[in-house]
């Protein structure tokens, strides 16, 4: 079913060709977004800045922790990509060739979504969901990951958000003195 699901999304390209342009895009700047927005919620100003910057900063630490957790999966589970085993339209210019599963897109921007959405930032949350849904989606459209991939992805960013919530009250110091700092640099 992985397989089939796969040529069917990945086919969109030649069938769609306006829809592989739309994926490249994507899948290419999509995470960036990510990066791009969470500074601009950080810099936004409100009367709950420290509670929302303690989310911000516990979605970095989601994300960064998706990353660790996917390397460790990655070699033990060391799935090709499908453009090595099936035949598919790779759209990307330089493919990557590092295990398939789980994807890495996915489980970045899954973590940093969770955790808005648990947290005090539930609408930007759910967009972010939207976008981690799209984004995958757009990696299964260029050719490098089956849609198996992308749910491994969603499930370990899941969890590492909801880690990095739990991890919130121990590293209460930590996020104290890192607010801290962001103020005297004028960083906050």
């Amino acid at each position: 079913m992985d397989r089939a699901w796969f040529l069917v999304l990945n086919g969109l390209s030649v069938s769609a060709p306006a829809v592989g342009t739309i994926a490249v895009i994507v899948s290419n700047y999509g995470p960036v977004c990510y990066a791009a927005i969470l500074a601009w919620l950080w810099w936004r100003g409100s009367v709950a800045a420290d509670a929302r910057r303690r989310t911000l900063l516990l979605a970095v630490l989601a994300g960064t922790l998706s990353h660790l957790v996917n390397y460790g999966l990655n070699i033990a589970v060391p799935q090709p990509r499908p453009f090595l085993v099936l035949p598919a339209h790779v759209l990307v210019g330089s493919p990557p060739h590092d295990p398939s599963f789980p994807s890495d897109h996915a489980a970045f921007t899954s973590a940093i979504a969770v955790t808005l959405l648990l947290a005090r930032m539930a609408g930007w949350g759910a967009v972010g969901l939207l976008g981690a849904f799209a984004i995958g989606t757009s990696r299964v459209i260029v050719g490098v990951h089956y849609p198996s991939d992308i749910v491994g992805g969603v499930i370990v960013g899941t969890m590492c958000a909801a880690l990095a919530l739990a991890l919130e009250r121990p590293l209460d110091p930590v996020l104290r003195r890192l607010l801290g700092i962001a103020r005297q640099w004028h960083l906050a």
